[in-house]
């Protein structure tokens, strides 16, 4: 079962059944395009004043960089920088370019906050280009360390309206080999959109996570299958580690 917004299961779900497997697709995130604030198309307007844009997920990818493009030009001299290896990929696909700075491993902010340009940012001034809320561990951090550094949201995350008949009728036949959750808003739509009276079966099935932080939540969530872990966000990642542990042929 993949919990991913509808528009970035496909390339998932294809590579689960090429290895064999069969895919449920279940939305518990809907991605929307924020409006941009007077505020933030100033941001976006003198971005050359930033050393530093810094792209949270493929999502902030793909809307940061159509709404830039659609007011201005990136300036030459701004370095680019991605986490994951997913907004890597999207970066290079619209702008044929991989990012400046991103992680060789541990695809997280720790891993970008670990990587050797992220060290000496005193009085660097950095944008972090991202959906609305999430974690602030990666603004303090930089802080900390003497960056000036911004947000400027481009999408929202919002939990679809979605018919549950099927998980309702999947989670009764213990049809779900596993459940695929790659944030910790997914996991938490996910609890609130399954009904209650097949809430107990849902916390039985084994899940697909991505990092410890995953694992924390879903234990007090009082999940009691096996909780297992990627070694990050992308589908090659989350396909290998479904095969290690079993869940695929």
């Amino acid at each position: 079962m993949i919990t991913r917004p509808a528009h970035q299961s496909g390339k998932l779900a294809l590579g689960i059944k090429a290895a064999g497997g069969e895919t449920f697709l279940f939305p518990t995130l809907e991605i929307i395009p924020s409006e941009l604030t007077e505020e933030n198309k100033e941001k976006i307007q003198h971005l050359q004043q930033f050393d530093i844009v810094i792209f949270i997920s493929p999502n902030a990818v793909e809307h940061g960089l159509k709404q830039i493009q659609n007011l201005t030009t990136l300036p030459e001299n701004v370095l680019l920088a991605t986490i994951g290896q997913g907004s890597a990929k999207t970066l290079n696909n619209i702008l044929g370019k991989l990012p400046d700075i991103s992680p060789q491993e541990n695809f997280n902010s720790e891993g970008l906050l670990a990587t050797s340009a992220m060290q000496s940012v005193d009085k660097k001034h950095i944008l972090i280009i991202r959906g609305n809320g999430g974690r602030e561990h990666l603004k303090e951090t930089l802080q900390q360390r003497g960056a000036i550094v911004e947000y400027l949201d481009v999408y929202k995350r919002i939990k679809p309206a979605t018919n549950t008949t099927d998980l309702e009728q999947y989670l009764q036949n213990n049809q779900i080999a596993a459940i695929v959750i790659t944030s910790a808003e997914s996991l938490k739509n996910l609890l609130e959109l399954t009904p209650v009276k097949v809430l107990s079966l849902l916390l039985q099935v084994p899940l697909l996570l991505i990092n410890q932080r995953l694992v924390k939540i879903a234990k007090d969530a009082k999940f009691s299958g096996n909780l297992f872990i990627a070694n990050e966000a992308s589908d090659d990642a989350i396909i290998e580690s479904l095969k290690l542990n079993n869940l695929l042929s």
